[in-house]
């Protein structure tokens, strides 16, 4: 009976195999029925139970919509695979510098293009640097072809870098008169940065508040920049010496215009970065601050200036 039941009811027959082989000992008669019940008992009763456990676990993942864990050799999904199901397009774009292209360039040109992106309304998901040096960078799902191609345009071919005169300074609604007929657009219009408007280059701050008109070629280049320093919350800026020697010059003359000719624009691709007003002859080093100023931003979108950073678009 006890090897019978180690088939079909294998605990049960574990159980009476063993006593069994007990009582036959005592009784002097052969064990060898008996122990074989007691073992296919156990041996079954452990796999029954394995059989089992599999069922449930196979029903809890059906059932109850959790994810069956994957095998030794298949990789887990990770957190990165996952926040990237709501990622969009991707762009590779390619940095090149006049100077250098260090880590501390490549960490500035990161931080520009994702500010970028924020002041144009557009959503960078990431921007990762690919084993080849070039920069790829990820929008979110929502971003248009039409604003991912404006994007990769402005950045390829920005209208506007380096330290310019102003001629007139506007609300950011526009509508001022450029003195052919036409007006200047607000503010919303220039998404993608400065844009060139009847001999000028029009740019607006990063707060869309303000939008000046500036002369259309700079009085100095970007990577006149030498030298840019945090300190807490004031960036520190340092001129070349043939920049400091033109600043100087330039400075002296601008401190004596009324406004709006006595104030100077640092503008980058990305707009307005400041727009001091000149009182006096400044030397070729001098300290950005302010309350909302954010001080690594800032710094960020000087040193591209300052590397002579150009991105581009290469096509396959």
């Amino acid at each position: 009976m006890a090897l019978a039941l180690a088939f079909a009811l294998p605990v049960v027959g574990f159980i009476l195999g063993v006593v069994a082989r007990a009582k036959s000992r005592a009784a002097g008669s052969p064990t060898a029925l008996a122990t074989a019940a007691a073992v296919i008992g156990a041996i079954l009763s452990v796999v029954w139970t394995v059989v089992l456990l599999l069922l449930l676990s196979v029903g809890g993942w059906l059932f109850g919509g959790q994810t069956p864990p994957s095998s030794p050799g298949s990789p887990m999904p990770s957190e990165s695979s996952q926040s990237e199901s709501g990622a969009g397009d991707a762009l590779v774009v390619r940095v090149t510098a006049e100077r250098e292209l260090d880590s501390e360039t490549l960490d500035a040109a990161r931080t520009a293009l994702t500010f970028y992106g924020d002041t144009a309304g557009i959503e960078v998901s990431e921007v990762a640097e690919t084993d080849a040096g070039d920069l790829t960078v990820t929008f979110g799902a929502a971003v248009t072809d039409a604003d991912i191609d404006a994007f990769a345009q402005a950045i390829s071919a920005p209208v506007a870098e380096g330290f310019y005169s102003v001629t007139a300074v506007n609300p950011a609604s526009g509508g001022a008169d450029l003195g052919d007929g036409s007006t200047t657009p607000p503010c919303d219009a220039l998404r993608f940065g400065p844009q060139a408007v009847e001999g000028s280059v029009l740019a607006c701050d990063d707060t869309k508040q303000t939008q000046l008109l500036l002369e259309p070629s700079a009085r100095l280049v970007g990577n006149s920049i030498a030298d840019v320093e945090v300190s807490g919350d004031v960036v520190a800026v340092a001129l070349s010496a043939p920049g400091a020697e033109e600043f100087v010059e330039w400075t002296r003359q601008v401190s004596t215009e009324t406004a709006p000719a006595n104030q100077i624009a640092l503008v980058d691709f990305i707009g307005v970065i400041t727009a001091p007003t000149v009182a006096g002859e400044l030397t070729g080093e001098f300290q950005i601050s302010g309350p909302t100023l954010d001080a690594e931003l800032l710094a960020a979108r000087l040193r591209v200036l300052s590397a002579g950073v150009s991105f581009s678009t290469p096509t396959e």
